[in-house]
Parts: C-alpha cells; structure tokens; sequence
C-alpha cells in the first residue's frame, strides 16, 4: 500500500484533530494492518481529558487508541508469506508501532 492516509490525532486536553500522513512502509519482520476498528480505552480518556496518567504526561500530537483490528494491507517481505501477512487477510493487534 502506498500513499496517505487520515489519523485522528490528540492536539491538547480535551482536543482532537486529523492529520494526514504517508501509510508506513512495513519491515522484514512487519505486516501493515489496514484499521478498520479502533477501540479507546480508560487509557485514551485520561490522556484525553488530563493529559496524563500518573508521572506519564503525553507530548501532542499524540494518537489514541491501542487495540485495532483490520486487515492486511501487506508485509515487508517480497510477495506472499506462508506465516500469515496476506493482503486481505484479518489482523488485529495489542501493542503496535506508533505512527
């Protein structure tokens, strides 16, 4: 997958905006997931409505949401891969790479 895409991006407390920015380009060992669902968690709404949880205080802009799922846009290896990482194949994540 190549060109841009749209992410909803925390500004400040209690501000929201969008962005565009270059679709990542996958490594070696990476599969791109072309989110479809995002969910917000207790986690998103502290940094949203304060900015911080405990000594942790969030830089803007800064992207919420942590447990996306979707489905393969493609992998960083060439063509197919037997492990999995199918363009159209579903993907769902925990902890992925900030953008």
């Amino acid at each position: 997958m190549e060109g841009k895409m749209k992410v909803a991006v925390m500004e400040g407390i209690g501000r929201m905006g969008f962005e565009e920015r270059e679709i990542p380009k996958p490594a070696a060992d990476e599969v791109l997931v072309k989110l479809e669902y995002v969910g917000i968690c207790g986690s998103d709404l502290h940094y949203y409505e304060t900015g911080a949880i405990g000594d942790y205080v969030v830089k803007p802009p800064f992207v919420l949401g942590h447990e996306p799922g979707g489905s393969c846009g493609g992998n960083g290896r060439e063509g197919d891969s037997p492990e999995g990482g199918r363009p159209g194949s579903p993907g769902a994540g925990e902890d992925l790479r900030p953008l």
